[in-house]
């Protein structure tokens, strides 16, 4: 009776106060506090699957990125450096440079020491002048006609890609991990007001080396290494001592022969040039055509391609570079004025005493960029020695021989430079030359 009556005492305490919590109702809530501080960061969570692919960079002509940017155009199979090792530049270049000229064309920073117009001479030997346009001769302080010595630190003969073309951290693709079309300037400037300097001074009597300026564009790189390093107005005297087998132009003249200026004159005739002395670009334009398959990067062989020839010689229909008959008419020219100047004495293959004439086997092989110049003593006793005429006909001989194209660089001028010079040497018109061209 007891505990019933405790239960239902309960039951009535619990219900009255639900009711009375339902008729009170809750209070609104209060105003939002302040944030309170930021917890500590949270560990890193797993890394996300990664993404698609993107597609290679488009190739636009000007200035879009190559695709395979870190092999394109170079490192492919078949691309410039493939290129590179196919042309001559790839070859040894006078391993020892030594402290002399050689440098300045066989040297990997030649071209960049000579543009930022660093070079070395003898002291109080002389000031050079338009060193940074590829002139390197100038008068010594003695009279003498000199050249200036290389001014960079290396002492091994390489002609690589830096050696044509200004690199820096900016645009070196090893470095930007990209190759963009047109972002490897050419040290020497080819726009259309700049010149390279040929050694062939100009005017009556010269006496200061100061050389003729090309406008080849792009060419102008080529200019600065591949001529005679002679400046013939001068190195040409009165009477000339052949005392050396290096008597006459470097090899690899061809500037001389291409600009119609770098031979020896004679006095009282004209020379002209064909048109090949009038391509854009020069050199560049013959030597380095686009390569389709290679972005149409210009080709690093540096081969001519006859199909190049054809695009003005529309009739020519060959496969060799004789288009028109015209190296098998050099070829003979060069025989002739080969033969009447081993007649004189003037010519050998060997570059140590005891100085032997060319052989039959050698005057048959019309490999004439070989020949060296005889010193020592002359047929009739006593050194050689060369009036200015017949020293420059030699002359003649060895830049068109050792430009070893059989005159394609500039047909005209060729012809011209050996019907004078074989006439001066045999005294007669030559038989392998139908006529002087004008």
């Amino acid at each position: 009776m007891a505990l019933s009556r405790l239960i239902g005492f309960a039951f009535v305490v619990a219900v009255g106060a639900g009711m009375g919590l339902a008729a009170c109702g809750a209070g609104d809530d209060g105003a939002k506090g302040d944030p309170g501080d930021a917890g500590p960061a949270g560990p890193v969570g797993p890394a996300g699957p990664p993404g698609a692919q993107g597609l290679p960079g488009a190739i636009a002509d000007g200035g879009g990125a190559l695709s395979g940017a870190c092999t394109t155009p170079c490192h492919t199979f078949g691309g410039v450096v493939d290129q590179w090792r196919f042309s001559n530049h790839s070859h040894p270049q006078n391993n020892e440079i030594g402290g002399g000229a050689c440098g300045n064309c066989h040297a990997l920073d030649g071209l960049e020491q000579r543009v930022a117009n660093k070079y070395t001479v003898a002291p109080d030997a002389g000031v050079p002048s338009d060193v940074a346009k590829g002139h390197i001769n100038f008068r010594a302080a003695s009279g003498a006609i000199t050249e200036i010595g290389y001014g960079g630190a290396t002492a091994i003969g390489r002609i690589h890609c830096s050696t044509c073309h200004a690199f820096d951290a900016t645009n070196d693709p090893h470095v930007t991990g990209r190759y963009i079309a047109g972002q490897a300037p050419l040290r020497v400037p080819g726009g259309v007001g700049d010149t390279a300097l040929l050694e062939k001074t100009e005017g009556a009597s010269p006496t200061i080396p100061t050389g003729q300026p090309l406008a080849y564009r792009a060419g102008n790189t080529c200019v600065f290494c591949h001529k005679s390093r002679k400046d013939v107005a001068l190195y040409i005297t009165a009477s000339n001592a052949l005392s050396s087998t290096r008597w006459g132009p470097h090899e690899g003249p061809q500037s001389d022969v291409y600009s119609g200026k770098g031979g020896y004159h004679f006095a009282g005739l004209t020379y002209g040039s064909s048109a090949h002395a009038t391509v854009s670009n020069a050199c560049v334009s013959c030597h380095m055509q686009p390569v389709k398959a290679n972005a149409s990067v210009p080709d690093h062989t540096m081969k001519p391609s006859v199909e190049f020839c054809k695009t003005c010689h529309t009739q020519y229909t060959g496969t060799t570079f004789d288009v028109q008959g015209g190296q098998s008419l050099v070829k003979r020219a060069l025989q002739e004025l080969q033969a009447a100047l081993n007649d004189a004495g003037m010519l050998t293959r060997s570059t140590t005493a005891p100085y032997a004439p060319l052989s039959d086997e050698d005057l048959a092989g019309a490999q004439f960029h070989l020949d060296y110049v005889r010193p020592g003593s002359s047929p009739g006793g006593g050194n050689l020695v060369a009036n200015g005429p017949t020293a420059g006909a030699l002359y003649n001989y060895l830049i068109v021989a050792r430009s070893k194209d059989l005159g394609v660089h500039n047909p005209t001028y060729a012809k011209q430079l050996l019907w004078d010079s074989i006439r001066q040497i045999k005294g007669a018109n030559p038989l392998s030359l139908p006529s002087r061209p004008e």
